[in-house]
């Protein structure tokens, strides 16, 4: 079966699967009237996705993942040569002898294989799940191969044939003898030249993808093979998609992507944001990878991984490795901006700054100006750049409150020295913790002991005003809504219970040692509600966030 065959059995499937079985019959015997290898085929992937009816439910789904077992049909000995590692999963498969298992990913499985006629050495992919696969599966497979096959590129590989064979759909394509792109990051050692001239090749290879209605969606190393000549050559298209907006897979809020290469609006589920933008992302990521040696992005789990991609902005190559030319950084976060907008018009914009980078010419691309800077530093690191930006407002704060407003304590010199003294302690404290938090060992503890120290001095800053009579005493809300962000829910309940006995405490203080700073019962009952129903609101958002995150 051709990609062309292969096209119009999945556009008949696409009309007959809505259709009356009376009227299947129909379309087959008008549509593939001189092809009867065609019907059957048609045939059997109707019956397939008749027996995975189920799959539509998330429930059914999620028990077939479960209990799902491989497909097993036996082998031929004299088609097939197993290897060690893949002889649990290895059928034969007419016109291919199938000789070893190249990588599995989350839905396919590939192989290296003879084919018959015309005989030479091609990789073979199936759906990992065999006569078991849902119609999803199918339907994502089938895009894979339809997308792949519309493209004809040196830097693309190449789609030979489509087929299906006893509940297994398959498609063989060319086979890249070498290693990948994440190979070559892991050893390190090429020229900033060599990486422009590789990014240059992925570019041209992505533009002539995009000019046909392609986007890949999943640009990351491992998708990029190398081949003899240490030519770059795109595969995996499992998550592409057509601009003509034809695809049905993916629906508002479903992420989809590699996180250590994905594009922010993927990461935020913004499926109706994604397009070339989104692969000029990954192209970006996979060049910063090449200057650093190590992705944008790393997290320990999904969510901050997330997190990361959508708030925060990489370090920027140079100031991990100084040798990195000025021009290429440039391109780099240019192409990694987190507006769609702001990156690179087109593969053809990158691809021409990288070729006047390669010709020492100057690039299009601008370098970032001191306000994007500020930006760039704030969005790596938030709790820093937040945190400084609340002592700076509390200066102002303090101000008007002592030479506009003239309020009598904030006027008094012993209190402006002491409130000094509290925020260069929280600016200097969020420095240091920054820092902890910055190291994977000491995370933990910086984040509990930062919680612990704005606390601390909030609670002796309002020893030396009102008390819980003072507008700070909101700050205890702030603080119990900012525990969030890091979706931690042990960190929320843990900020709720310091706020409630740090305000409790001043309560207490006023009610008897005080009586300058006290507040009238009410007022007292409804703060005190308001921490506890706001902490426990938090804990309840961030725990159904890690539970969705966790079971994707």
């Amino acid at each position: 079966m051709t990609p062309d065959d292969y096209q119009q059995l999945c556009a008949a499937f696409d009309e007959a699967v809505n259709l009356a079985s009376e009227q299947r019959e129909q379309l087959l015997a008008s549509r593939f009237a001189d092809r009867p290898d065609l019907a059957r085929q048609l045939r059997e992937m109707l019956s397939a996705d008749e027996n995975s009816a189920l799959d539509v439910s998330p429930v059914h789904q999620h028990l077939a993942d479960q209990e799902r077992t491989a497909a097993t049909l036996p082998l031929d000995p004299e088609k097939t040569t197993i290897s060690s590692r893949n002889s649990d999963a290895v059928d034969t498969l007419p016109g291919y002898q199938l000789l070893d298992e190249l990588g599995r990913g989350g839905m396919g499985v590939v192989f290296k294989a003879r084919q018959l006629s015309p005989e030479r050495i091609v990789a073979v992919k199936m759906i990992l799940s065999g006569q078991f696969a849902s119609a999803q599966e199918i339907q994502r497979f089938r895009a894979e191969a339809e997308a792949a096959a519309n493209l004809s590129h040196a830097g693309i590989v190449p789609i030979y044939e489509v087929g299906h064979f006893e509940g297994r759909h398959f498609f063989s394509m060319g086979y890249v003898e070498g290693r990948s792109l994440a190979d070559v990051i892991r050893e390190g050692g090429l020229s900033f030249e060599k990486i422009a001239e590789l990014v240059l090749e992925i570019a041209q290879a992505m533009a002539h993808a995009h000019a046909v209605g392609i986007i890949h969606r999943d640009l990351k190393p491992s998708n990029i093979l190398l081949d003899a000549d240490d030519h770059p050559r795109v595969t995996d298209f499992g998550l592409a998609k057509r601009m003509d907006g034809n695809s049905d897979m993916t629906y508002s809020g479903q992420i989809l992507g590699s996180p250590g290469y994905m594009a922010p609006e993927q990461a935020s589920g913004r499926n109706d944001l994604i397009g070339q933008a989104t692969d000029i992302y990954g192209l970006g990521a996979i060049l910063y990878a090449l200057l650093t040696g190590k992705p944008p992005f790393a997290a320990s789990n999904m969510i901050e991984a997330l997190d990361q991609i959508c708030t925060m902005n990489p370090i920027p190559p140079r100031k991990l490795n100084w040798h990195v030319p000025r021009a290429l950084e440039t391109i780099c976060l240019k192409c990694m901006h987190k507006t769609p907008s702001a990156r690179y018009r087109s593969m053809k914009d990158l691809a021409d700054d990288l070729d006047a980078f390669l010709r020492h010419e100057p690039i299009r691309a601008k370098p970032l100006g001191i306000g994007e800077r500020i930006v760039y530093w704030a969005r790596r690191k938030p709790g820093l750049a937040s945190q400084w930006a609340c002592v700076i407002l509390f200066f102002i704060y303090h101000a008007i409150s002592s030479y506009i407003i003239k309020e009598t304590i904030s006027a008094k010199p012993w209190f402006r020295m002491s409130s000094v003294g509290i925020a260069l302690a929280a600016a200097i404290g969020a420095w240091v913790f920054q820092r902890m938090y910055e190291k994977p060992s000491t995370r933990h503890v910086a984040i509990y002991g930062w919680m612990t120290w704005n606390f601390a001095l909030l609670t002796g800053l309002l020893f030396l005003v009102n008390g819980a009579a003072s507008p700070l005493s909101l700050v205890y809300l702030l603080l119990t809504a900012a525990s969030a962000t890091l979706y931690e829910k042990g960190l929320v309940g843990y900020t709720m219970s310091l706020a409630a006995i740090g305000y409790m405490t001043h309560v207490l203080v006023g009610a008897t040692f005080r009586p300058s700073s006290a507040v009238d019962f009410y007022q007292a009952t409804c703060m005190m509600l308001s921490i506890v129903v706001l902490g426990m609101i938090q804990y309840f958002v961030v725990r159904r966030i890690r539970l969705t995150l966790e079971t994707e």
